[in-house]
């Protein structure tokens, strides 16, 4: 398959207990025209036989493995490799798709020309794929201006939206994932600021809650910041400086309306004084807590 619709990116690194049921969840997609990047980040258990494994029985997998851990941004980014294919997507080695995820993510984007990203509703579920909630409490990252879907990307705590099938052309004007703590924020926020966020209203992606899951085993910054890259030098309490940074030179670059460009300013300054610029010793985010309660 030289010139699929869709190219699907999964980074993975020591994945040996989920991995196979998040493969077998792509290849049993309704919608077969994609090919499968698999970025093995040197894992030390049995993902590579896995990968392995998956890789001789479909032709569509396509599957790297590193010399050495590069971090998750690195493969990230490695795994950028489009083609000509006009949609893309990242995958995570433990979440799980419905069967008609991609199909009719792809319908909406194929009807939709205006949006960026098309995700459909979320459940989390457990090491064993029980259910344990819904997401619909967070906030949602669409709105006809980009000063609103901007806003949303600053307070909503998850955001799944970032593994919704996306526009390839749009992901090649962004930044990609840089090695800081948040990077996937920075890297969704350039995303909505170029266009809307489409939902399938149905419970398609699964996003499953574990022991090992980054955001439940890593909960310090330090770790938390090799996890994106193992070599990083930038000190942990410079994080946000590092992340208001990146959105200021996103809303200058991108193609935005003046009137845009100047709101989402204010926003990013309202975002900095009340959270993000902080010394490190603080951790308020009762701002935070109250606008998801209000506003979901």
């Amino acid at each position: 398959m030289s010139n699929p619709r869709l190219v699907i990116a999964l980074a993975v690194y020591n994945g040996e207990k989920y991995l196979s049921q998040a493969i077998e969840s792509i290849l049993n997609q309704t919608f077969s025209d994609f090919k499968l990047l698999i970025g093995d980040n040197a894992s030390t258990d049995a993902t590579p036989v896995i990968c392995q494994k998956y890789a001789q029985q479909d032709s569509r997998i396509t599957y790297y493995r590193h010399p050495k851990n590069i971090g998750a941004s690195s493969n990230h980014n490695f795994l950028f490799q489009p083609g000509d294919a006009p949609y893309f997507k990242w995958a995570a080695h433990d979440d799980v798709l419905k069967p008609d995820y991609l199909e009719k993510c792809i319908a909406l984007l194929d009807q939709n020309p205006y949006l960026a990203i098309a995700h459909s509703l979320s459940v989390e579920i457990d090491a064993n794929g029980k259910q344990l909630k819904t997401y619909d409490y967070e906030l949602r990252l669409n709105g006809v201006l980009p000063r609103t879907r901007f806003w949303s990307i600053l307070w909503t705590n998850y955001f799944n939206e970032v593994f919704g099938v996306m526009r390839t052309q749009l992901i090649k004007n962004t930044n990609l994932y840089g090695s800081y703590v948040g990077a996937d924020r920075n890297f969704t926020a350039e995303m909505v600021l170029q266009g809307d966020v489409g939902y399938v209203d149905e419970y398609l992606f699964l996003r499953r809650h574990h022991p090992q899951a980054f955001t439940a085993e890593l909960l310090d910054d330090a770790s938390r910041l090799k996890w994106f890259d193992p070599e990083a030098k930038t000190p942990t309490f410079l994080t946000s400086v590092v992340k208001f940074q990146k959105y200021f030179d996103s809303i200058f670059q991108l193609p935005l309306p003046l009137s845009e460009k100047i709101a989402c300013f204010k926003l990013l300054l309202d975002w900095a004084m009340r959270r993000g610029i902080r010394l490190p010793f603080t951790k308020d985010n009762q701002f935070q807590d109250k606008l998801i309660s209000k506003h979901s």
